[in-house]
């Protein structure tokens, strides 16, 4: 076959190759979140994790990063009992995870401030005073 022609099927086959991972890629995007809150939920239960608010306050508390982002990912509820994750995690002094958790959302309260403030966690309650959190 002459180098051309191959060239030029070899070229066609592969704009229709990504034109059709392209049009899957959009119609996937609208289950995608379905799809990511059941794989997050089943993800956690291989870690021997069970998806509860006080699991998820406990993972917080324990800087589990990965647990909690699995938690999040899975559709629970940020400020979950009055936003204990936030109080435990400003408590034991996770300075990351009180980041994580205010970026996405929790309520900056009055107990994780005082928590923070009473454990000695000063740079924790100066970023709940900088997110709102009154005294």
């Amino acid at each position: 076959m002459n180098e051309k022609i191959l060239s030029k099927i070899v070229r066609s086959d592969a704009l229709r190759i990504v034109a059709m991972l392209a049009t899957l890629s959009i119609l996937q995007v609208g289950s995608a979140c379905a799809a990511d809150v059941v794989q997050a939920r089943k993800d956690l239960q291989q870690m021997g994790v069970e998806y509860t608010e006080q699991q998820f306050a406990t993972s917080a508390g324990a800087g589990d990063m990965a647990a909690v982002r699995l938690f999040l990912d899975a559709g629970m509820d940020i400020n979950a009992g009055d936003s204990a994750a936030l109080g435990l995690a400003a408590g034991r002094g996770r300075t990351e995870m009180v980041e994580l958790l205010l970026a996405n959302g929790a309520k900056p309260t009055a107990n994780a401030l005082q928590f923070a403030r009473t454990r000695g966690h000063r740079e924790i309650a100066n970023m709940l005073l900088r997110a709102g959190a009154k005294e």
